[in-house]
């Protein structure tokens, strides 16, 4: 009970904070402040978390993460000027939103088209679920198919049928996952069809502040550095293993990323090899063990508990 109540307690901190010193005070924090907030919070859940089971320690430090997150983006639209959003659209923004695009909140439409939307999350749910049940009825321990199935389900499924929602409500908010099959290369795959919630967030807090000192290219790079890192916190952390890991995982991705001169069908191919190839790194095993076999045997429960 304490750590929840320090967990809803610091996203608190983290998102009305952050408007409140930004919007109602007017404070403009420095990027360091920025940072030190959100390891200062993650610290926090991480200590008082230590003798908890892995995957609850991963939702837990993953949830005050996101919270940090929307901070500094938010701090980030408002250094350049972004607009001052509502309170309701910021808390809609903050707490029931993946996405890192504060301007999609700036505006609200009625000719938005929803129902595509609907149907492939849908469809996409209905398959993810049906085929982690039946890894889980088979007791699958393939990695990739069982991490496939799982997105299938959350991220093309659950999260495509948030967007429908906010869609329907008339926020102009766009899918966060794309079809990855039509990826053309590393950089198309990292910044337009991957996760584009955390790519605009990498994009904005990461990328553009060291552009000016690092230079395109090595700005870059940066952005799949720390993007190991911060997975270290998301994935290592919480199991207490596999470190450096997801780090070399995205450093291999990131020296591609920068090498590549064009999008091609063959750097298409060599980044699907790599990304299959290296779940292994981005998953250790530990965490394979303690937080993704779990989670597949949840969905043994359902049909025991019906019976």
């Amino acid at each position: 009970m304490i750590v929840i109540i320090t967990l809803l307690a610091l996203l608190i901190l983290q998102v009305v904070g952050c408007k409140l010193v930004w919007d109602s005070l007017g404070w403009k924090t420095p990027r360091g402040f920025d940072w030190l907030l959100v390891l200062l919070c993650y610290g926090t859940i991480h200590l008082l978390t230590l003798g908890d089971a892995a995957f609850l320690r991963m939702v837990l430090l993953c949830s005050v993460l996101l919270g940090g997150m929307k901070w500094m983006v938010y701090a980030e639209w408002r250094r350049s000027g972004g607009k001052v959003l509502s309170w309701s659209r910021w808390l809609c923004f903050g707490f029931l939103w993946f996405g890192m695009d504060p301007n999609s909140w700036t505006s609200k439409r009625r000719d938005i088209r929803w129902k595509h939307d609907l149907l492939w999350g849908l469809g996409c749910l209905l398959v993810g679920v049906v085929a982690v049940w039946m890894m889980a009825v088979y007791q699958v321990d393939a990695l990739v198919p069982l991490f496939i199935a799982m997105s299938v389900g959350f991220h093309y499924g659950a999260l495509r049928l948030l967007t429908t929602f906010w869609k329907f409500a008339g926020i102009p908010v766009k899918p966060l996952f794309r079809n990855p099959l039509a990826m053309r290369g590393f950089n198309d795959f990292w910044s337009r069809r991957w996760n584009l919630a955390y790519s605009h967030m990498m994009a904005r807090v990461v990328k553009r502040p060291l552009v000016p000192v690092l230079g395109e290219k090595w700005a870059l790079f940066a952005v799949f550095a720390v993007s190991g890192l911060l997975h270290e916190l998301a994935i290592t952390v919480p199991v207490g293993a596999g470190y450096g890991l997801p780090t070399l995982f995205f450093l291999i991705h990131g020296m591609a990323a920068c090498l590549e001169r064009k999008n091609s069908g063959a750097m298409a191919l060599l980044c699907g090899v790599l990304l299959i190839a290296g779940l292994p790194l981005l998953f250790p095993g530990e965490f394979v063990r303690e937080v993704i076999w779990p989670s597949r045997d949840v969905f043994l429960k359902f049909p025991n508990d019906t019976m």
